[in-house]
């Protein structure tokens, strides 16, 4: 990952400041589509024998998301400090005990920067062969949505910059969905033999 120092340098950055500091009314408007993280969880997870495929949700909340996902509990892994999920615990936490590879794994947690940082780190160290990233909350339609502390109920954090600092990776393969608040899709790149 990209130091953030580097970050602010870049033009990519200073673009999605200047187009996240508009005012209202000017907002960044999703595209209309009958897709949201949900479809896209659901159809990353049909590349993968439904038998065996590993799932897990980082930032669970009240299970809106962990609920659709027809897997045995033995191959899905919600985790939460305080609701939602399987496992009652911070991302760290079950980063540093976890020895299990996932196939999908979608990143909703703590909308800080920093931490969507670690935990898109950790969750690459635990990807599998062929395995997809999902991350959600990448396109605030304005500022208040994006500020730090959450002001409204409405909120995105500045994961944004995590959006950023991928963006601009040589060995990773991501895309930015305009639907719902903006889905990240997250894949190693093939290594040239």
């Amino acid at each position: 990952m990209i130091k953030l120092e580097s970050l602010k340098k870049s033009k990519l950055f200073w673009y999605f400041k200047k187009k996240l500091r508009m005012k209202s009314p000017d907002k960044i408007l999703f595209e209309k589509s009958n897709f949201n993280r949900i479809s896209f969880i659901h159809r990353a997870l049909r590349k993968f024998p439904q038998n065996s495929a590993k799932y897990l949700e980082i930032g669970v909340f009240q299970n809106a998301v962990f609920d659709t996902i027809y897997l045995s509990e033995k191959n899905k892994y919600g985790v939460d400090p305080s609701t939602g999920g399987n496992l009652r615990m911070t991302s760290d936490e079950f980063f540093s005990n976890n020895k299990t590879f996932f196939d999908v794994i979608f990143i909703d947690g703590l909308h800080h920067y920093e931490q969507c940082q670690k935990d898109c780190i950790n969750a690459l160290k635990f990807l599998k062969t062929d395995g997809i990233i999902l991350l959600h909350d990448l396109l605030p339609q304005n500022a208040d949505e994006e500020y730090v502390p959450q002001m409204n109920k409405t909120w995105t954090g500045d994961v944004w910059k995590v959006a950023v600092e991928l963006s601009m990776s040589k060995n990773l393969d991501f895309r930015i969905v305009n639907i719902d608040h903006g889905v990240g899709i997250l894949k190693k790149k093939k290594q040239k033999i």
